[in-house]
C-alpha cells in the first residue's frame, strides 16, 4: 500500500477504531478477549500511520517531540520486561527485603526482571497499541480531517450519554444490562466516573467546534446553524455530568468550560472593554471558576471525610519511594499494595488502581516514568504558550486549543481517578493529542511564511 492510499484511508479507520474502543473498551480489567481483539484492530491503523509518517515525517519540533515520548514510552514498558544484573536489581531497598523473605521460604534462584510482574507489564505494553495507533493517525490527517476526529468523539460521546439513560432505565437483572452489576450512569463505562471525563471531553470540544463554526460562519459571510447545534451540545454535556455522581468530574467541568470558551476565542478577551455583553459573559466565566473551585473544595472535604483515595494515594507514594529508582513494574500494583496496606483495609477494600495515576505511574516506573512524565508535561506547557502567542483565532487555533483543554480535564481528573487505564479513554486522548500537535505545527508553518507566501495563502484559511 502506498502512502497516498494509506492517507487516503486513515480517517475511515481512525473513527471505526475508535468507535469501536468506545463500545468495547470503557473497562479497565476485561475478562474476555475484547481487549486482545481491539489491540489486533489497531494494528491495520498503526501500520498504515506509521507508513505515512515514513514518507511525511513532521519537521516541526513540537511534533517531534510527542512522536519521541511515545516512542519513549513503548521503549520503557519493553524495557521493564528484561533481565537486570543482580547489582542493579537489588538497587531498590524492597527487593532487598524481598530476596531475603524469597531465600527464607526456599527459593534460590529468581529471574530477575525489571518489573515485578513481567506478564502484566506485557500486557501493559500490547495495551498501548490502541493509543499508539490512534496518536500516529492523527498527527497524520490534514486539515480538512482534523474536525472530523473532533466531530467522531463528540458523536461518541453523545451515543454514550444516550445509552447511559437507556440503561439506566432498565431493571437491575435485565439481560439487556451490558455489565452484571449497577454501573449507574456509566453508559459504556464500568465506572461513572470515566462518564463523567468523556462528557467533559465533549463539552470542551463542542465549545471548541461552536467557536470554529461561528468564525468559518463570519469568514463566509453565511449563518451555520451548527454553531448553535455544537454550543447546545456543550450545554447537554455539562448537564448530564453531575448525573455521573462524580464529585471530582464537576470540580473539573466548570474551569474547563470557562478554559475552552477563552482559549478557543468563543469568548474575545481583547474585545470585552469595549463590548458590555462580553463583559457580562467575562464575569460569568469567572462564576464558573469560583464554583467551579469551590465544588472542589467539597469534593475535598468529603473525600478526606468519607473515603479512602488519600489514603490510598499515600501508601502508593510511599511504595514508590521503596521501589526507586526502577519502579515495581506496569501492572504490579494490585498485589504490591495489597501487601502494604493494613489488613483492616483488606477486609473492606478491593484497590485495583490507587485513584491517582501520577503516584501509581510513580510506584510502577520508577525515575524513568517520572522523567517521561515530565516531558509530556512540558509538551503541553509549550502548547499552550504558542496558542496563547496566537493573536488571530483561525480553525487550527480553535482545533488544537479546544484539544488542548480536553487532554487537560482528562489529566485533572487522574489526580483523582484512572481514566488513562480504559483503553477508550487513553486512545481517544491520544488522539486529541495527535490532533493538537498537527494543528500547531500549521500554525507555526504559516507563522515563519514570509509575508508575501502568507498572503497568498490567506484566501485558503477557511480550509484548515
Amino acid at each position: 500500500m502506498s502512502s497516498d492510499v494509506a492517507r487516503r484511508w486513515l480517517l475511515p479507520a481512525l473513527s471505526a477504531l475508535l468507535a469501536a474502543l468506545w463500545l468495547g473498551g470503557g473497562v479497565t480489567q476485561d475478562g474476555t478477549s475484547m481487549d486482545e481483539w481491539l489491540q489486533l484492530l489497531a494494528l491495520p491503523v498503526l501500520w498504515m500511520s506509521v507508513r505515512v509518517l515514513l514518507v511525511e515525517f513532521p519537521a516541526d519540533r513540537l511534533s517531534r517531540c510527542g512522536i519521541a515520548l511515545a516512542v519513549a514510552l513503548v521503549l520503557l514498558l519493553a524495557l521493564q520486561l528484561l533481565p537486570l544484573p543482580a547489582s542493579i536489581w537489588n538497587l531498590p531497598a524492597a527487593r532487598g527485603a524481598l530476596t531475603q523473605d524469597l531465600q527464607q521460604a526456599g527459593v534460590d534462584t529468581l529471574r530477575r526482571h525489571w518489573s515485578l510482574a513481567p506478564a502484566a507489564t506485557e500486557q501493559g505494553l500490547w495495551a498501548l497499541l490502541p493509543a499508539l495507533a490512534c496518536f500516529f493517525a492523527a498527527i497524520t490527517l490534514d486539515k480538512f480531517q482534523r474536525r472530523r476526529v473532533l466531530q467522531v468523539v463528540i458523536v461518541l460521546a453523545a451515543f454514550n450519554v444516550l445509552f447511559a439513560f437507556f440503561q439506566a432505565g432498565l431493571p437491575l437483572d435485565s439481560a439487556l444490562r451490558l455489565y452484571d452489576f449497577d454501573a449507574g450512569f456509566g453508559g459504556l463505562f464500568a465506572n461513572t466516573n470515566h462518564q463523567a471525563t468523556a462528557c467533559i471531553a465533549g463539552m470542551v470540544l463542542a465549545t471548541g467546534l461552536g467557536a470554529d463554526a461561528r468564525f468559518r460562519a463570519r469568514c463566509e459571510g453565511v449563518h451555520l446553524h451548527a454553531v448553535w447545534g455544537y454550543f447546545l451540545l456543550a450545554g447537554m454535556f455539562l448537564l448530564a455530568t453531575p448525573l455521573s455522581t462524580s464529585r471530582a468530574g464537576m470540580a473539573i467541568a466548570l474551569p474547563a468550560l470557562a478554559l475552552a470558551l477563552v482559549l478557543s476565542g468563543a469568548v474575545p478577551l481583547r474585545r470585552m472593554k469595549r463590548n458590555k455583553a462580553a463583559l457580562g459573559l467575562a464575569a460569568g466565566i469567572v462564576l464558573l471558576m469560583l464554583l467551579g473551585m469551590q465544588a472542589a473544595l467539597g469534593w475535598m472535604a468529603i473525600d478526606l471525610a468519607e473515603e479512602q483515595r488519600h489514603v490510598f494515594a499515600e501508601i502508593t507514594f510511599q511504595l514508590g519511594l521503596a521501589h526507586a529508582p526502577l519502579g515495581s513494574g506496569v501492572g504490579s500494583f494490585v498485589p504490591l499494595f495489597a501487601a502494604a496496606s493494613p489488613l483492616q483495609m483488606q477486609d473492606v477494600y478491593y484497590v485495583n488502581h490507587a485513584h491517582n495515576e501520577y503516584v501509581q505511574w510513580w510506584l510502577e516506573t520508577g525515575w524513568l516514568g517520572m522523567l517521561l512524565l515530565v516531558g509530556v508535561l512540558a509538551v503541553l506547557a509549550v502548547a499552550v504558550k504558542r496558542l496563547l502567542q496566537q493573536r488571530r483565532r483561525g480553525s487550527q487555533v480553535i482545533l488544537a486549543a479546544s484539544a488542548w483543554v480536553a487532554i487537560a480535564a482528562v489529566l485533572a481528573h487522574s489526580w483523582a481517578d484512572y481514566p488513562l487505564r480504559t483503553l477508550s479513554l487513553m486512545s481517544t486522548t491520544a488522539a486529541l493529542a495527535g490532533v493538537m500537535l498537527a494543528a500547531l505545527a500549521d500554525i507555526g508553518q504559516r507563522r515563519h511564511m514570509p509575508e508575501d507566501a502568507r498572503d497568498q495563502a490567506a484566501p485558503n484559511a477557511l480550509a484548515d
